[in-house]
This record gives C-alpha cells, structure tokens and sequence, in this order.
C-alpha cells in the first residue's frame, strides 16, 4: 500500500492550469450574503469553477462608485480571507509556485487583485493602505475601474495619462512585484506604462477594438505594446465587448477577439478574464465558467495547438506573473532593450 502511494505521487501528472484572470464572485458574496460552495446565485462559485476546469482563480477587490471606498475593498477582501479558511478547496495564493501547487492537488488557488485604485482610499494613506493589501496577498493592481481617479485616466470618461501620484503608485508596485493591470484605463495611460516597463503589464479582462468598437477594448497599438513587456490579454465576455447586432455575442465572437489579438501581438498575449459575476450579459454558450471548455472546442476547431490553448487557458499568464515576481525566465523579457523593441511571443 505504502509503496502505491510513492508510485502514484512519483508518476503524477500535473494537471492544466486554468486561470481565470478577473471574477467578481467576491461582490456577489458580500451583496447576496452567499458562499463560494453556494448551489445557485453565482457564475463561478466552487461548482461552476470546477466543472469548467477553472483551478487559479483572480477574485477582484471591487469598490463600486457610491461606496466608501477603502472600507469595501477591505471588507472584500476580510470577507475572501473567511471563504478561504471555511472551505477545505480554496487556498490563498500570493506566487505562481504556490497557485500550481494547490492546483496540482486537486483544489482552487485564490489570487487578489484590487479593481480601481480608488479603493486605496482618498486621503495620503494610500501608501500604508497599499502595503497593507501586498501584505496580505493582493498581487494584481487595476490601477482604474469606469471613471478617472487621482491616479490615472480611465477609458470610460475620456480620461488621461498618469498623474504624478500614478508614476508613484506604478513605481511602488514594480517594486513589491505586484502585476499592474490596464484594463478599464485610457489608451494614454495604457501606453505610458507599456512603454516604460521591462517587466510584463496585463489588461485582465479586455477584447479587441478591431473587432468591437468600444472604449472598454484594445487598439491594435496597445495590444502590442502589452504583448512586448510579455503580458497578457484575459479575454472578456461581456457581450457589450464582445459582439453587436451584426456579429452576435456568442462562443464564436469571443475566439474572433482571441484571433484577433494573436494576430496583432502573438499567441502569447491571449489569456481568459471572463468577468463572471460582474453584472455582466453573458455571450450564448458562455453563461457561467462551468461552460469555459466551449471555447477551448472552438479554438481547436479554429486550428490552435494544444500548446496555444495551454498558453490561454492558463499557461501565459502564469509566465508573464513568474516574471513579475521573479521567478521567471529572464529572457522573456530583455531590461535593456528600447521600448516597443521587445519580439512578440508565439507570433
């Protein structure tokens, strides 16, 4: 008996690591009074998540506009540190190594991100607040959510770059190797901090402007430039994002935008953000994260390798968050080259 177990630990394999770079399931518990185990009510509770493969899970530290701002993303986050320790199945997260461990073992591994840096408060402590976040697990910045904040400009209010307290905050989380994440922010401020980073930037949940005209989506120059820091793209199903009456949102429309940006910045720019439990519209057969597998059939039918579909269910953010922290392979991404000289992965 004892020597099966040694055999079976010895010839395990490791199983597909599949992240989901942006949930809101943690605003669904804290509004809906429910649990990650919860038999109905979420788009990616435990359930939902394990039956679409999802085993690395993003959940978003979302402070919404007409709340106190501070006081929600830590209860938000108060309120994940309780879902983890009540279940046997979820494990906290704070590196790569620890996220495919747990995966390995059968369980979810949980990753902080914080959805709009409003939610570092509105006085001079946001630097104490930020500490305090990094401290007990966050390890992604969003660094706006659908308005301008003091920090930087977001893509919903025609906002701008950086302001001086944002090349502060930017600065501070290259230094405590948090991932930044330009989804929600201005096209300036997207290309402001590509442009000066030699680690990789992520847009978490994010599609193609190329294939759905909206201020939430990529142009094809900011896809590059985030592919040429080795970042990564987590696709998003927000229907609004996705398709229109022409083109509607659906399974197909979504791997349209995967194509898309491969096209532009390489397969290895394509991940998955989904935004379930965000309010969202989802697109037809794609309505919670149990049903996530849809899309991997449709990009193997499309004529991606298992390799490319590895990398996007999982695979590239997991590299591009090692290099962050780390913990990666260096030449991913060369400190010295000029900016926009960096080769796009996997074109």
């Amino acid at each position: 008996m004892l020597w099966t177990l040694i055999l079976g630990v010895a010839f395990a394999q490791p199983v597909d690591i599949q992240v989901d770079m942006h949930l809101d399931t943690p605003t669904q518990l804290l509004t809906k009074g429910l649990h990650m185990d919860a038999p109905s009510g979420l788009e990616a509770g435990l359930a939902q998540l394990k039956r679409g493969g999802t085993n690395v899970a993003v959940e978003v530290l979302w402070p919404p506009r007409n709340t106190a701002h501070r006081q929600r993303t830590f209860d938000l986050l108060s309120l994940m540190e309780r879902e983890i320790k009540r279940s046997s199945e979820l494990f906290l997260a704070m590196e790569p190594a620890e996220a495919r461990r747990v995966a390995n073992e059968g369980n979810i591994a949980v990753v902080l991100s914080l959805e709009g840096a409003h939610g570092l408060g509105a006085d001079d402590a946001w630097r104490e607040t930020f500490d305090a976040l990094v401290d007990r697990g966050l390890r992604l910045l969003g660094l706006t959510w659908s308005m301008s904040n003091r920090f930087a400009g977001s893509s919903s209010d025609g906002g701008g770059g950086l302001t001086e307290e944002g090349k502060e905050l930017v600065k501070l989380a290259r230094e405590k190797r948090v991932v930044i994440d330009v989804s929600h922010a201005s096209t300036q401020t997207t290309l402001e901090i590509c442009r000066g980073s030699n680690i990789p930037v992520v847009a978490s949940h994010s599609n193609c402007v190329a294939v759905k005209r909206h201020s939430r989506n990529l142009s094809d120059e900011a896809i590059e430039c985030i592919a040429k820091t080795g970042g990564v793209i987590g696709l998003n199903f927000h229907a609004p994002f996705v398709g229109g009456a022409a083109s509607p949102a659906n399974v197909s429309r979504v791997a349209d935008h995967a194509d898309h940006m491969a096209r532009i910045g390489g397969h290895g720019v394509v991940a998955l953000g989904s935004d379930f439990d965000g309010y969202i519209r989802k697109p037809a057969g794609l309505e919670d994260a149990s049903m996530i597998p849809a899309l991997w059939a449709e990009l193997r039918r499309r004529g991606w390798t298992e390799e490319q579909i590895r990398g996007v269910k999982g695979e590239h953010f997991m590299r591009a968050w090692s290099s962050v922290r780390g913990s990666g392979n260096p030449s991913l991404v060369n400190p010295s080259a000029s900016p926009g000289s960096q080769p796009l992965l996997d074109r």
